[in-house]
């Protein structure tokens, strides 16, 4: 358990720098765009779908770490009136049937995945498929998070420190 949650957060520290660099990429890029439209009368046939790429990417990827996080919006009108022990059964619910649709999402998307690769971005001259490879990426991120989400209401559920707790207490 103390190395999937290790592994989780490596996994999660590299994919939020990759959505910073995505995200100033999409902002340098939309700039680039502006400028050439507005001041030179020419706009780069690629930056509008290299934007549209880099954002697919970055919302399936900080979809799972905002699930990771819990940062994600919800509805926490209940939360103030159900006894403890009830809030992680509701949780637990949650979680599983997060897990659950995500793991058929992840399936049926991967299924879909080669119909996009006949695909072309006509200016950046690769496959559209590529961009279309972010949603099973990013199913298989949040099934990831959510395993780690559901391992943990569990343990305290059960009223149980998570083993790296228990040394971190010792």
């Amino acid at each position: 358990m103390k190395g999937f949650i290790k592994a989780m957060d490596g996994l999660f520290s590299v994919i939020c720098g990759a959505c910073r660099v995505m995200l100033f990429g999409i902002f340098a890029i939309m700039w680039i765009v502006v400028f050439g439209r507005y001041f030179l009368g020419k706009t780069p046939i690629w930056g509008e779908e290299l934007v549209l790429f880099l954002m697919a990417w970055v919302a399936m990827l900080s979809g799972a770490d905002a699930l990771r996080r819990d940062a994600h919006l919800k509805i926490t009108i209940l939360d103030n009136f159900l006894p403890p022990k009830a809030l992680l059964a509701v949780q637990l619910l949650w979680d599983a049937i997060i897990l659950v649709v995500c793991a058929i999402l992840t399936y049926y998307s991967a299924q879909t995945l080669s119909s996009g690769f006949s695909l072309t971005y006509q200016g950046l001259k690769i496959s559209e498929g590529w961009a279309y490879l972010s949603i099973p990426v990013g199913f298989v991120l949040l099934v990831l998070a959510d395993l780690e989400r559901l391992i943990k209401h569990i343990y305290a559920w059960m009223g149980k420190p998570l083993p790296e707790e228990k040394e971190a207490n010792a």
